[in-house]
Protein backbone atom coordinates (compact mmCIF):
# COMPACT_ATOMS: atom_id res chain seq x y z
CA UNK A 1 0.00 0.00 0.00
CA UNK A 2 1.43 3.01 -0.80
CA UNK A 3 0.99 5.99 2.26
CA UNK A 4 1.66 9.12 0.06
CA UNK A 5 -1.19 7.81 -2.32
CA UNK A 6 -3.89 6.66 0.44
CA UNK A 7 -3.11 9.75 2.29
CA UNK A 8 -3.79 12.19 -1.21
CA UNK A 9 -6.88 10.58 -1.23
CA UNK A 10 -8.59 11.01 2.04
CA UNK A 11 -7.25 14.73 1.54
CA UNK A 12 -9.07 14.88 -1.67
CA UNK A 13 -12.30 13.02 -0.24
CA UNK A 14 -12.48 15.54 2.69
CA UNK A 15 -12.12 18.74 0.53
CA UNK A 16 -14.62 17.50 -1.76
CA UNK A 17 -16.79 17.01 1.12
CA UNK A 18 -16.08 20.59 2.25
CA UNK A 19 -16.92 21.86 -1.01
CA UNK A 20 -19.94 20.57 -1.64
CA UNK A 21 -21.58 21.82 1.96
CA UNK A 22 -20.02 25.00 0.86
CA UNK A 23 -21.57 25.06 -2.43
CA UNK A 24 -24.99 23.95 -0.94
CA UNK A 25 -24.64 26.55 1.78
CA UNK A 26 -23.50 29.68 -0.50
CA UNK A 27 -26.52 28.53 -2.92
CA UNK A 28 -28.94 29.49 -0.59
CA UNK A 29 -27.47 33.11 -1.36
CA UNK A 30 -27.42 32.88 -5.05
CA UNK A 31 -23.64 32.55 -4.78
CA UNK A 32 -20.71 30.39 -5.46
CA UNK A 33 -17.52 29.44 -3.37
CA UNK A 34 -15.50 31.56 -5.29
CA UNK A 35 -17.31 34.58 -4.94
CA UNK A 36 -17.28 34.22 -1.54
CA UNK A 37 -13.70 33.33 -1.45
CA UNK A 38 -13.36 36.59 -2.66
CA UNK A 39 -15.84 38.85 -0.65
CA UNK A 40 -13.86 37.42 2.55
CA UNK A 41 -10.42 37.67 0.52
CA UNK A 42 -11.70 41.63 -0.01
CA UNK A 43 -12.60 41.91 3.61
CA UNK A 44 -8.68 40.52 4.56
CA UNK A 45 -7.15 42.45 2.10
CA UNK A 46 -9.42 46.33 1.97
CA UNK A 47 -8.99 48.29 -1.23
CA UNK A 48 -7.00 45.52 -2.87
CA UNK A 49 -7.06 45.23 -6.91
CA UNK A 50 -8.20 42.60 -8.98
CA UNK A 51 -4.50 41.95 -9.98
CA UNK A 52 -4.06 41.02 -6.60
CA UNK A 53 -7.21 38.84 -6.35
CA UNK A 54 -6.27 37.12 -9.31
CA UNK A 55 -2.89 36.15 -7.60
CA UNK A 56 -4.69 35.19 -4.60
CA UNK A 57 -6.85 32.49 -6.74
CA UNK A 58 -4.88 31.66 -9.02
CA UNK A 59 -6.96 32.55 -11.97
CA UNK A 60 -6.91 34.98 -15.18
CA UNK A 61 -6.74 38.86 -14.77
CA UNK A 62 -9.74 38.80 -16.65
CA UNK A 63 -11.32 35.87 -14.39
CA UNK A 64 -10.90 38.23 -11.70
CA UNK A 65 -12.54 40.85 -13.39
CA UNK A 66 -15.37 39.26 -14.42
CA UNK A 67 -15.72 37.70 -10.57
CA UNK A 68 -16.03 41.18 -9.26
CA UNK A 69 -18.35 42.40 -11.77
CA UNK A 70 -20.65 39.66 -11.08
CA UNK A 71 -20.41 40.19 -7.20
CA UNK A 72 -20.15 44.19 -7.47
CA UNK A 73 -24.29 43.83 -9.46
CA UNK A 74 -25.20 42.32 -5.92
CA UNK A 75 -23.97 45.91 -4.36
CA UNK A 76 -21.45 43.41 -2.44
CA UNK A 77 -18.65 45.76 -3.14
CA UNK A 78 -17.37 49.54 -3.91
CA UNK A 79 -14.72 49.76 -6.77
CA UNK A 80 -13.08 53.12 -6.60
CA UNK A 81 -10.41 54.33 -9.29
CA UNK A 82 -6.89 53.92 -7.93
CA UNK A 83 -5.03 57.53 -6.80
CA UNK A 84 -1.99 56.33 -7.46
CA UNK A 85 -2.70 54.47 -10.86
CA UNK A 86 -5.67 55.70 -12.67
CA UNK A 87 -6.01 51.63 -14.92
CA UNK A 88 -6.00 50.13 -11.42
CA UNK A 89 -9.43 50.00 -8.96
CA UNK A 90 -9.60 49.56 -5.15
CA UNK A 91 -11.93 47.56 -3.91
CA UNK A 92 -13.57 47.56 -0.44
CA UNK A 93 -16.76 45.70 0.60
CA UNK A 94 -20.40 47.69 1.31
CA UNK A 95 -21.85 47.33 4.21
CA UNK A 96 -24.32 44.25 2.53
CA UNK A 97 -20.64 42.80 1.39
CA UNK A 98 -19.39 43.11 4.93
CA UNK A 99 -22.65 41.67 7.22
CA UNK A 100 -22.43 39.16 4.15
CA UNK A 101 -18.93 38.44 5.66
CA UNK A 102 -19.58 38.16 8.61
CA UNK A 103 -22.38 35.52 7.74
CA UNK A 104 -19.66 33.85 5.99
CA UNK A 105 -17.13 33.55 8.83
CA UNK A 106 -19.71 32.45 11.24
CA UNK A 107 -20.82 29.46 9.04
CA UNK A 108 -16.97 28.70 8.14
CA UNK A 109 -16.85 28.23 12.43
CA UNK A 110 -19.73 25.84 12.31
CA UNK A 111 -18.59 23.89 9.39
CA UNK A 112 -14.87 23.67 10.58
CA UNK A 113 -15.77 23.09 14.37
CA UNK A 114 -17.73 19.77 12.66
CA UNK A 115 -14.96 18.89 10.74
CA UNK A 116 -12.32 19.09 13.45
CA UNK A 117 -15.02 17.69 16.63
CA UNK A 118 -12.71 15.43 18.75
CA UNK A 119 -9.46 16.76 17.92
CA UNK A 120 -7.96 18.71 20.70
CA UNK A 121 -6.24 22.05 20.31
CA UNK A 122 -2.84 20.73 19.87
CA UNK A 123 -3.61 18.12 17.44
CA UNK A 124 -5.37 20.98 15.30
CA UNK A 125 -2.23 23.44 15.32
CA UNK A 126 0.00 20.30 14.59
CA UNK A 127 -2.52 19.78 11.50
CA UNK A 128 -2.93 23.08 10.59
CA UNK A 129 1.15 23.16 10.06
CA UNK A 130 1.36 19.91 8.19
CA UNK A 131 -1.33 21.59 5.58
CA UNK A 132 0.79 24.72 5.70
CA UNK A 133 3.51 22.30 4.29
CA UNK A 134 1.79 20.38 1.96
CA UNK A 135 0.63 23.75 0.41
CA UNK A 136 4.46 25.09 -0.20
CA UNK A 137 5.21 21.81 -1.60
CA UNK A 138 2.34 22.27 -4.37
CA UNK A 139 3.17 26.15 -4.87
Amino acid sequence: MNVDFMIERLLLKVGNRSINIRDENHKKRGMTSVQAETMLFFEKHEGASIGQLKDHLQITHQAARNLVERINKKDLLIIKVSQEDARCKNIFLSEKGKALCHELRKEGSFEGERLLKGFSEEEKTLLWNLLERMEKNVE
